[in-house]
């Protein structure tokens, strides 16, 4: 009867054993993943310093209009323009007692730190699900950039590590002009169709 009792005892410690070791490996295999080892890579990047470094307005209206698929009378040159920078006033996706929208872009500086800082904080946000007020990232078609979308101010910027400066085009929140729900995301899509645009007419 002992001989019997510490038999079965000794067959629960082995299984016993068996099962931590095999939750052991399960916990180390969560841990690592191809994704956490990618983030701390820099992308390959083409040249695009006509773009992130040395951008003038290289558009017209016939061009803007032919990007975002819109009339090219939908399209003008608003009075006020920034320098470096491209500013057209949009019809179509809202309007206030000035006009209609203005859509503008053009670089920024902005450190090559604070660029990965920007890309991580988003992905990780992403992976978790957990981004607000519709915010995401995405790769731009060249796939050697990312493209931050912040639809709540109606803006999106691209973000390139081995710049030290980024590019923005703002857009407005809704609230500035009398804006459809359906018109403002139209208008995000249609600025981020812009963005990759630029990009590939650009790279070098």
């Amino acid at each position: 009867m002992q001989k019997t009792i510490g038999s079965a005892l000794m067959l629960l410690a082995v299984i016993s054993c068996g099962e931590t070791a095999e939750k052991k490996v399960d916990q180390n295999t969560n841990q690592t993943s191809p994704k956490n080892e990618e983030s701390g890579k820099v992308l390959p990047s083409g040249d695009y310093s006509s773009l992130l470094l040395n951008y003038e307005c290289d558009m017209d209206a016939a061009e803007v209009a032919r990007v975002l698929n819109i009339p090219e009378t939908d399209v003008s040159i608003p009075e006020f323009t920034q320098a470096g920078n491209c500013s057209f006033e949009i019809k179509g996706f809202g309007e206030n007692a000035l006009g209609g929208t203005i859509l503008s872009w053009g670089a920024t500086p902005f450190s090559k730190a604070d660029s990965k800082k920007e890309i991580q904080s988003a992905l990780k946000d992403k992976e978790k699900n957990e981004n607000i007020f519709g915010m995401d990232i995405e790769l731009s078609e060249t796939g050697d950039c990312y493209i931050r979308i912040l639809p709540h101010v109606g803006r999106v910027i691209i973000y390139n590590e081995n710049y030290d400066h980024a590019f923005f085009f703002t857009y407005s929140q809704r609230g500035i002009y009398k804006r459809t729900e359906e018109e403002h995301a139209a208008l995000g899509a249609k600025t981020i169709a812009l963005a990759n645009y630029l990009l590939k007419k650009h790279k070098r």
